[in-house]
């Protein structure tokens, strides 16, 4: 998202920097890698203090994401006060585990002018914290989806794949990477002209047959190679409002995924960490005749430039 708000805000005039504190993060235009503690600490009180709006978006779900609330919290009182995006579907488990932790948000979401959630798990979760007035907002816009240039290889493979999956990865659990894994072993059986596309940090380390890794891709780059495939996997077993899959709807693309989080209406769902029902519905999905539409679904940025009031802005992104 953090992507289309700063594409959005140049467009209209405004001024917005990304902090980034991820590590191993594709440079892109408009972000500025924070790196250690002191950097960023020192890069966000100075964009505060000549009144940048600050908008943090973070997960939610450890505790290093709320050291990071609490910094950002502090840092908008110099400009008016700062925004919260709430985005990981382990934060609603993570938050209720420990009535500790439920105080902890209450106290850190009250230094926020306004509390957002990608969807309603993390909002009724926030409610049982006893935090109010969270209002929905899907971390989504249909502004810029713009396939860049395909990735190296991705013609060749379009051209002998049938049916061509695609799925965004990364090597944390959650992912679901490994049943993935093993469900397209088994689609393999039925369909033995079928591959596997996939993106994301630490997607090249996988040699399973029939898997081409892209590895880490620009967004331009990735929305291409989901517009080549015919159905987009998401497996996870958490989730809060997946941008992919709403890209992937977007896009006319067919989405099978797992039934956690907020999924739109048009998507195949299927338990999260069941390996042969993602099999069965990466089968059938594929085997669906006809053109898929392009789903219109929720669009939040508009949201969020209201309550920008389309000013200067500093957005800081967590990894």
């Amino acid at each position: 998202m953090h992507n289309c708000l700063e594409r959005a805000l140049r467009a209209r005039g405004a001024t917005c920097l990304v902090l980034d504190i991820g590590k191993g993060q594709l440079p892109a235009q408009g972000v500025i890698p924070a790196g250690s503690v002191p950097r960023f600490s020192a890069l966000l009180f100075s964009r505060a203090a000549v009144g940048y709006r600050v908008h943090v978006h973070t997960n939610g779900a450890n505790a290093k994401s709320w050291m990071l609330a609490q910094a950002c919290a502090a840092a908008g009182r110099l400009s008016g006060g700062a925004l919260i995006t709430l985005h990981s579907g382990l934060g609603p488990d993570w938050l209720l585990e420990n009535p500790a932790r439920g105080a902890m948000a209450r106290s850190v979401l009250a230094q926020f002018s306004r509390v957002i959630a990608v969807s309603a798990p993390i909002r009724q979760a926030l409610a049982r914290c006893g935090v109010r007035d969270v209002e929905v907002v899907p971390a989504f816009s249909h502004e810029f989806i713009q396939p860049g240039t395909p990735p190296d290889g991705l013609a060749g493979l379009r051209a002998k794949a049938a049916p061509l999956y695609c799925a965004m990865t990364a090597p944390r659990r959650e992912y679901g990477q490994e049943v993935l894994l093993r469900a397209f072993a088994e689609v393999r059986v039925k369909l033995p002209d079928a591959a596997l596309a996939l993106y994301g940090p630490g997607s090249d380390t996988v040699r399973d047959a029939g898997v081409h890794a892209f590895g880490e891709l620009h967004r331009p780059q990735a929305l291409a190679l989901m517009a080549a495939c015919d159905v987009f996997v998401r497996p996870t077993l958490a989730d809060g409002d997946s941008v992919s899959v709403r890209e992937a709807l977007a896009l006319g693309r067919r989405v099978v995924a797992t039934s956690v989080g907020h999924r739109p209406a048009e998507v195949r769902l299927v338990p999260p960490g069941d390996a042969a029902a993602l099999a069965e519905a990466l089968v059938a999905s594929s085997a669906e005749t006809g053109a898929q539409q392009p789903a219109v679904t929720s669009d939040g940025l508009q949201r969020i430039l209201s309550l920008y009031g389309v000013t200067a802005c500093a957005a800081s992104a967590a990894s």
